[in-house]
């Protein structure tokens, strides 16, 4: 073979095995994916929030409401004025009122008085009762000394009778034991009768007080319920004058003078007159979400940030954390539920007043030493587990297994499990998916507990490339784009 010859086949290799060269790059470029990677890092300190707005409110505040209707005669204080408990707020017209005061009394004062007329023939009852006992002790004594009187006077009589038909005495001593029989046999029957009549007039009377008791207890429960409505028309013509509750200051006033006062429901705020608020002690109160709240404790510390004051953050503790949802105008049942938790402020400014609108940051855990991620690596895939499930890695290129981790479809087979986890970046610029065990969240970054080791890179952008990239994909690192925005920011 000549030299130029040689030469030529030595030029077609070259040229054959750059075209393979150029050809499998292209490839390996288009089967590629372009990443964003940060490296898992160790954090001396990492703090778990919960944001939730709100509004800033006196600890101890009243609704004033008048509890009777009529005309504000009198208005003694003007919003921003500083009270005492018991001072005299407003005057409500008291005519009306001590009108009924004074009917309720004398009706009160007659039925009094019919009580003791009551009382009064009960005792003359009583006394006559006794009166007629002793006139019938008297009367029975008499019956006694009757019957005594007539046995006597029958002895005698059969006597006499017996010596009349033996011819011993005359007709004439015979028919004056007769009449002397029969005199002793009427004053029997008379002492008997009286006997009766005073037993049946004792009778009557026990009845006739009994009666008079009788009308004396329903005279003394008209009297009592007369002095119910006394008591009544009296608290009637003390609410005409409203007095403070509390110490405090006047943060709102709903009335003048002259208006009409209403009685008020609470479920008629309109019937408010005014609002007093002991701004002792301030608070904030929030509304956080039902995903929020599980994680808030008792006397977790929080930073208040209140709208009309920017630059001035108010430190507080959660000091009350609601039970039930605060209750919303909607009516779908598919609405996030909020809960009411109420942080108190430490060190106040007099500048604020309550409905002021406000941020708080509750703070509900602190870690320190940490091992933490970026929060946007973190991706959910569904993977196949074994039936303790564990997660099965499955093998890159091996015949009969699924070569890659799919991205979230929202459907589960057989032996499928969603997790949640990033994907590692190894020493062949692989892709390859972790699950992990995370902790608390900070505001950028998230705690890892296991299967994470400090200095690893994982996978952090962007988002569509972690929505979409495989397990076992190719990868190319270009960290330019999230250098840019570093600066910028």
């Amino acid at each position: 073979m000549s030299k130029r010859k040689r030469i030529m086949v030595a030029g077609g290799l070259i040229l054959l095995l750059a075209v393979i060269v150029i050809v499998s790059v292209s490839s390996t470029r288009k089967n590629t994916v372009l990443v964003q990677t940060t490296k898992v890092e160790r954090r001396d300190v990492l703090i778990s929030k919960v944001t939730a707005s709100g509004e800033i409110r006196a600890k101890e505040f009243v609704d004033l409401q008048s509890e009777i209707a009529g005309i504000v005669t009198e208005l003694a204080v003007r919003e921003g004025d500083r009270v005492k408990k018991g001072d005299v707020l407003l005057r409500i017209d008291p005519i009306q009122t001590a009108a009924d005061l004074d009917a309720r009394r004398a009706q009160y004062e007659a039925s009094m008085a019919d009580v003791r007329v009551q009382q009064l023939l009960i005792a003359n009852a009583e006394a006559n009762l006794m009166r007629d006992e002793a006139s019938l002790r008297s009367a029975r004594a008499e019956l006694e000394q009757a019957e005594n009187n007539y046995a006597r006077a029958l002895n005698g009589f059969r006597r006499r009778q017996q010596l009349h038909e033996d011819g011993l005495i005359s007709h004439d001593d015979y028919e004056a034991a007769q009449v002397e029989f029969k005199a002793a046999k009427s004053r029997l029957e008379v002492a008997r009768a009286q006997v009766e009549q005073l037993e049946s007039q004792i009778r009557v009377a026990k009845n006739n007080i009994e009666q008079n008791k009788i009308s004396a207890a329903a005279s003394l429960a008209r009297a009592k319920a007369a002095e119910a409505e006394l008591i009544k028309s009296r608290d009637q013509v003390r609410k005409t004058t409203l007095v403070s509750p509390l110490d405090g200051v006047i943060t709102q006033l709903l009335v003048e003078k002259g208006e009409r006062a209403q009685p008020g429901i609470m479920s008629n705020p309109q019937a408010t007159l005014m609002t007093i608020a002991d701004l002792s002690v301030i608070q904030a109160e929030l509304k956080v979400d039902e995903t929020d709240v599980v994680n808030v404790s008792l006397g977790d510390p929080a930073q208040i940030k209140v709208d009309a004051l920017p630059n001035t953050v108010f430190e507080g503790e959660v000091t009350e954390i609601g039970n039930s949802p605060i209750k919303s105008t909607s009516t779908t049942s598919q609405e996030a539920k909020d809960f009411k938790v109420v942080v108190t402020l430490k060190n106040p400014s007099p500048k604020l007043r309550p409905g002021m609108s406000c941020t708080g940051e509750i703070i509900t855990e602190t870690k320190h030493n940490v091992l933490v991620i970026p929060i946007q690596a973190l991706t959910v895939r569904e993977v196949e587990v074994n039936k303790d499930g564990n997660y099965i890695e499955p093998q890159i290129g091996k015949k009969g297994q699924t070569s890659v981790a799919r991205a979230y479809s929202g459907k589960n087979s057989g032996r499928k499990k969603e997790l949640e986890g990033v994907f590692i970046v190894t020493e062949n610029k692989i892709a390859r998916f972790r699950p992990i065990k995370t902790g608390i969240t900070g505001d950028s970054e998230v705690e890892v507990l296991e299967n994470l080791k400090e200095g690893q890179e994982i996978i952090s952008g962007s988002f569509q490339t972690l929505r979409t990239i495989k397990d076992g994909a190719a990868v190319k690192i270009d960290n330019s784009t999230k250098s840019q925005s570093g600066k910028k920011s």
